[in-house]
């Protein structure tokens, strides 16, 4: 898949929570996802969205026209999980981000019906705190997975199944690939774990398996 890139400053709010007001942050879209920071010079990113959970983007003119001296070109991101809302300079920095992030959207689509026999999964791994699976493992991994967590919690929110356990990446990998996964791709970012109000610094993997 060719990469889409684009960078700059942009306000942002999560689309749910209105309360928490407008972010200044530094957004880069590359290796098909869009990553925005507190700082232009910040090693980890605040949060990340990944192309293949965006469901669409569009210009959001009710958002526009509540504050328009401030807020007067919003655009919305939807996710499988949640919504994001981004605010530009002007019309046609808008426009722009909606047109690149609208190209990775297509991209991931035709990459998706051009090789229908291989799916994502997105491993969150919170250093000694526990890890989250975003996507379709299997009933036999699962299960593994939770005799590797002994006592621990485990349970489900609106990004995925979550642990309690902290698994060490070389064992997950090695877990993993004795069920036929493949590490496709690994960054660093930051992600809230679940029972949690704040962010916290998690090792993303993004693993490919064939489809049966």
């Amino acid at each position: 898949m060719a990469d889409i890139t684009m960078s700059g400053w942009l306000d942002k709010r999560g689309g749910q929570d209105a309360s928490k007001g407008w972010k200044r942050r530094w957004c880069i879209m590359s290796d098909s996802t869009l990553r925005y920071y507190k700082g232009e010079t910040d090693g980890s990113p605040a949060g990340t969205i990944f192309g293949e959970d965006i469901v669409d983007v569009t210009e959001d003119i009710e958002e526009s026209q509540k504050d328009s001296a401030k807020y007067g070109f919003v655009f919305r991101i939807i996710t499988r999980g949640r919504d994001y809302l981004f605010n530009t300079p002007n019309g046609a920095k808008r426009d722009e981000w909606i047109q690149r992030i609208k190209a990775l959207l297509h991209a991931h689509r035709s990459a998706e019906s051009q090789h229908p026999d291989v799916k994502y999964v997105t491993i969150e791994v919170f250093i000694n705190r526990g890890l989250r699976v975003n996507g379709d493992i299997g009933p036999a991994l699962t299960s593994q997975l939770n005799n590797c967590s002994g006592n621990a919690k485990s349970h489900s929110d609106e990004k995925g199944w979550f642990t309690d356990h902290y698994i060490p990446h070389a064992n997950l990998l090695n877990i993993f690939t004795q069920h036929g996964w493949s590490l496709a791709t690994a960054f660093q970012s930051n992600s809230v774990p679940p029972g949690s109000s704040s962010s916290a610094l998690s090792d993303t993997l993004v693993f490919t398996h064939p489809n049966s």
